[in-house]
């Protein structure tokens, strides 16, 4: 049974940067680029919601934000295989998955002093 999937605040604003650093990349691409990247992110949302048990713990699980199952999926776009790590929760109840984060997988984990940072 497939669930539905929104985004917190932070994932929102996470997709938003990404969107504005690839626009600002006129030698790859800019506005092009950013337009894929969002159009492959949606498309790897709507397949994540379909099964989203199949994808293991992040990290983070049981160290940030405590009272959530804390999972991961792993997007990576491009054939160079740079990508970002979707950080995400399941409602079962609701059939509802909670994007939190959507973070470039070199960045440090969300329990890690200066996480938020870069």
């Amino acid at each position: 049974m497939s669930f539905q999937w929104s985004l917190a605040d932070t994932g929102e604003h996470d997709i938003d940067r990404q969107m504005i650093w690839c626009e600002s990349d006129e030698s790859h691409g800019g506005a092009e680029l950013a337009n894929r990247w969002s159009d492959l992110l949606q498309s790897a949302l709507e397949k994540l919601a379909l099964a989203p048990q199949r994808h293991g713990f992040a990290p983070e699980n049981g160290k940030w934000m405590q009272q959530y199952e804390i999972r991961q999926m792993l997007f990576r776009p491009w054939k160079s295989g740079v990508g970002w790590r979707v950080i995400y929760t399941i409602d079962e109840a609701r059939k509802l998955v909670t994007i939190f984060q959507i973070r470039h997988e070199h960045r440090r984990w969300l329990f890690e002093a200066g996480a938020d940072e870069g």
